[in-house]
């Protein structure tokens, strides 16, 4: 079966990134100068980049800021959270 981001996991990119997720694209990475849909934030941009895994219908995400450790999440279609194991194999934690 191959699945389409889901209403919920386009809402959570939202969320995450402060930009809608628009076109097909299964992975992507940008500059975000809204990092977690914040409109106020003053400061430098995040990196996010993303990775949809049409098969098992996974979105998985990471927002990563050269000042701070990275940020990682992952949702299945219904929204609910992927488990910390499976995010950390695509995007391993920085240490």
């Amino acid at each position: 079966m191959s699945y389409l981001l889901s209403k919920i996991q386009k809402n959570k990119f939202l969320e995450t990134s402060g930009y809608e997720y628009v076109g097909e694209s299964l992975k992507g990475n940008f500059m975000t100068e809204y990092p977690f849909n914040n409109r106020e934030w003053e400061y430098s941009p995040w990196h996010f980049d993303f990775k949809f895994d049409q098969d098992n219908g996974f979105l998985i995400c990471e927002l990563d800021h050269r000042m701070t450790n990275n940020r990682t999440f992952g949702w299945d279609q219904d929204g609910n959270d992927l488990p910390e194991e499976l995010v950390n194999r695509v995007y391993p934690p920085h240490i």
